[in-house]
This record gives C-alpha cells, structure tokens and sequence, in this order.
C-alpha cells in the first residue's frame, strides 16, 4: 500500500538511481587547471561563462535537478561530465546542452555506489573543478514494511555513492593542482534531511547523512583548497512530483509560504552560485521556498 506524507515532510524526488555495475566511460573531455584564489573578495556580478574552462562531473544527470544543473553549467561554458545508467538518457541531457563556448560534454555510464566503478572512473579522467551529486531514490513505504534490501539501496544510493564520488574527486583535485583554489564539490540533499517524515525513513536517514558528510569534509578538505557544499531543496517540478495526486498537490501548496513548487533551474542557479563563490564553503542552503521555516 502506498503511503502518502504530510505536506511539510513529504518525500522530495531526486533523480533515478544507478543499478548498473560495469564501467563504460565515453567521451571524457581534457580540463584545465582551477585558477588561482585572488587575495581580495570580488565584488562583480555574476556574468556569462562563469564557469567557462572548468570541468564538471554531475551524477544523477539524466533528468530533474542533475539535468538543469549540467544545462545552466553548459550555458556558463563549463565542460560537462554526465554520469548516470541510462545512456540514451545521459545522451539526450548531452546533446541538448547548448553553449555559446566551444565545449565537449562527456558521458560516463556506470553506478555511483560501486567503488569499483569510481576507482576505473579515477584512472580514466584525471581532471575535475567541480562536483556535484545530484543521484537518489525516494521510495515511499513505511518502516516496518520495507524491505531490508530497498533500505539498504537507498542508503548505499544516495549516501555511499555521494561519499565514494567525494573521496574519488576530493584526492584529485588535491593531486592536481597547488592553488588555494583547487576545487568545489556541491551535493544535493533534501529537505527530509533536516525534518524526517513518515514513510521516508531511508530517505531521511540517508540525506542527514549527506548534510553531516558535507560539513564534516568542508571541515577536512576546506583548509587544502577544496570548498564543499549542500543543497537541500524542498518540493522541485520534476516528473515524479507531476504525478502526484491533485489533493496531494494542493495540500503541499497550501503549506508552502511561496504558494508554489520551485523548479529545477532554480536549483541550478543555487549550484551556480556556490560554484562561483570562493568564500562559499561549508554552506548548507536550503531552496524551499520558506516550507522549513513553518
């Protein structure tokens, strides 16, 4: 039986899980160097091609959040890394990305819970400036009645994939460059991170995990040059929000202060933002347009 959760905790949806375990790395584009942290704060706006040279390796790429933040790092003039299962997915992400900057967007298909997976990825691309995870599952079933493997699949999901894409990535960039600026990992949690909700404890154990392993790395690693950050968004417009009931629905926006689901470009911009910003470490910055604060 299918449980459905009170609108301040229900379960966010984030991208499809990985289920494949062999490695097949396509297309890999060659990075440059991150360059060096200026001395003094920059004071400019934000302008197009931000990211233009840097690397960027995003799980969870297929669709949702993962999709809209490869597309606006593609607009920003990053080099993409698309990781996912899916490959006609992945490829259709690719070739949809559009730059005014001449970029190649790689894919790499593969699990992100198979540590083997990421140790062939480590010898295949030696290069990253950016990291963002943005892979899970949200199933949505009680406690008791879930099943000891799906609770095992969502922890290893979204918390041991997130942490082996970290140490896998953190080691390069701590091996690729001497700057102060060596790099930036972005993950993606949830809003269930920060209060659990009935039918989500997997899922919210699982992303508090990813809150503490943002801060306890930020801790380690900030002080060697590489900054690390969550997200954790509330409701997102994604096509497994799009199929939920219409009283469900309402009843969501009716305890939302912003009166609306955000969007995954929304979040894209948040990864932009953090991505950019070389004081931004340890930040935990919550996109739920005020659900937390009520």
């Amino acid at each position: 039986m299918r449980i459905f959760r009170i609108p301040h905790i229900q379960s966010i949806p984030r991208a499809r899980t990985f289920t494949a375990s062999k490695a097949l790395l396509q297309d890999l584009p060659h990075s440059t160097r991150a360059g060096k942290l200026e001395a003094k704060p920059s004071t400019e706006k934000l302008a197009p091609g931000a990211l233009a040279g840097k690397v960027a390796i995003i799980t969870g790429a297929s669709r949702g959040i993962g999709a809209a933040v490869a597309e606006r790092f593609a607009k920003e003039g990053a080099r993409c890394i698309l990781v996912g299962r899916d490959k006609d997915r992945l490829t259709k992400v690719r070739d949809g990305l559009v730059s005014e900057y001449e970029t190649t967007h790689g894919l790499a298909i593969g699990d992100v819970r198979d540590v083997e997976w990421w140790k062939e990825f480590s010898k295949k691309h030696k290069q990253t400036d950016i990291l963002v995870n943005a892979a899970g599952i949200s199933p949505s079933s009680t406690f008791v009645r879930t099943d000891p493997d799906l609770l095992d699949e969502v922890v290893r999901t979204n918390l041991t994939g997130t942490m082996m894409a970290c140490r896998i990535v953190a080691r390069q960039m701590m091996a690729q460059s001497s700057n102060i600026d060596r790099g930036c990992i972005i993950n993606i949690s949830s809003l269930l991170g920060l209060r659990g909700g009935r039918g989500s404890v997997a899922y919210s154990a699982s992303k508090a995990g990813v809150i503490g392993l943002t801060t306890a790395l930020a801790a380690e690693i900030g002080r060697v040059g590489i900054r690390v950050n969550v997200i954790v968004p509330g409701y997102i417009e994604t096509d497994m929000t799009a199929a939920m009931t219409p009283e469900a629905r309402s009843e969501a926006l009716n305890a939302i202060p912003a009166k609306r689901f955000g969007q995954a470009s929304e979040v894209a911009d948040a990864a932009v933002f953090l991505a950019t910003n070389r004081y931004a470490n340890n930040c935990v910055l919550n996109l739920d347009g005020g659900l937390s604060a009520v």
